[in-house]
């Protein structure tokens, strides 16, 4: 089948992108031939991705208006590339499916500082969004979740039948548990200077704002466990709450070169209190290396959750005294529980394979 991958910048960044990549190397080897209209990609990437690259102009200028003409050429390269059938992957409004990676736009938004809710760049992603679910140019829609396709028809009227739900896969080969978990807890804690009487709490975030951690430090007041934190260091304000609340020798910041499967293996429980995220794929690779969460019902991957049998729901991860209720409540549990949670979870994703998540693709697209 002859396809077009359309997105404004197909390089190593965002995780839709990161996705993207390794969806266009999976459609080659079985067969498909592949067209990327795009105005941005590297050397490297070129070299890796077999097919025909239209390379749209990508003017100067504001991101917004690299949005508005990106979206204007793109489905007239589409219809003269002469493919079968084109997926959209960003801000594009015409293409037959169209692959949400990011979710609900309108919900995002209500999160941003007041000055970036009225700028001109979201007011404008907002009309764009609005257009693809409102309008009929877009045949299909592809969501991560079912959370994420119902909040789409619920505030764009969308039919429902046009919604497709395909699970992000997950590398189960590379996530998975320690051979021997005790082993890799001790060193883990050794290098990061935590107390392995304590039990270890992990939290991953590049946006430590949306994810919830100005309530989880809160709740550290309250709770008798040490706080890894990955992807991001702390900002000044942060920093300043640690040290006014002696949490300093409960807090620590794991350095950015961190090997995320050996966090996740050493770690006792995840712990997620997101604002809102689409899919997050932490949830998906925790769940695979047997580390049981504590996860918003404001992120996607929470349809993965059963609560009490293979992690714990947040059900309000902004209040500080809720949360620490809920994580009082995981560290409560003995060792054959946590357990029992452990495989569970693992079990749940096991199967979430990227040979799986191909066939559903080749499924949809027939």
């Amino acid at each position: 089948m002859k396809l077009a991958l359309i997105h404004p910048q197909i390089i190593r960044s965002t995780g839709v992108e990161t996705f993207l990549i390794e969806f266009a190397k999976r459609l080659v080897t079985a067969g498909h031939e592949l067209t990327y209209i795009t105005s941005l990609t590297t050397p490297e990437i070129g070299a890796a991705l077999p097919g025909r690259w239209e390379l749209l102009p990508r003017i100067r200028g504001s991101a917004t208006m690299r949005m508005w003409h990106f979206n204007r050429l793109a489905p007239r390269a589409a219809a003269e590339a002469r493919v079968d059938l084109s997926i959209g992957f960003g801000r594009t409004c015409a293409q037959d499916i169209h692959r949400n990676g990011t979710g609900t736009h309108r919900l995002y938004g209500n999160l941003l500082p007041l000055w970036q809710r009225y700028s001109v760049k979201h007011l404008f992603e907002l009309h764009l969004e609005r257009r693809l679910y409102t309008g009929r140019e877009t045949r299909r829609f592809v969501t991560s979740s079912a959370r994420v396709a119902s909040q789409l028809q619920g505030i764009y009227g969308t039919d429902g039948e046009r919604f497709h739900i395909l699970s992000p896969p997950v590398e189960t080969q590379l996530f998975k548990p320690a051979e021997n978990r005790a082993n890799v807890r001790e060193l883990l804690c050794r290098k990061l200077q935590t107390d392995t009487a304590k039990p270890v709490l992990l939290f991953i975030s590049l946006s430590h704002r949306r994810r919830g951690l100005e309530p989880l430090l809160e709740a550290m007041k309250s709770t008798d466990a040490t706080l890894w934190i990955a992807g991001k260091g702390l900002n000044a304000v942060q920093r300043d709450f640690v040290n006014r609340n002696d949490l300093s020798s409960r807090v620590r910041v794991a350095p950015v070169t961190s090997n995320l499967v050996e966090l996740y293996q050493a770690a006792d429980w995840f712990v997620h209190p997101t604002q809102y995220d689409a899919f997050s794929n932490t949830v998906l690779q925790s769940m695979a290396c047997g580390l049981p969460g504590l996860v918003s019902v404001m992120d996607g991957a929470v349809d993965h959750v059963r609560n009490g049998e293979n992690g714990f729901m947040l059900y309000h991860p902004q209040q500080p005294q809720e949360l620490a209720s809920r994580i009082q409540e995981a560290l409560s549990l003995g060792e054959t529980q946590w357990q029992a949670l452990s495989n569970a979870a693992r079990e749940t994703v096991v199967s979430l394979t990227w040979e799986r998540h191909m066939a559903e693709w080749a499924a949809l697209l027939d």
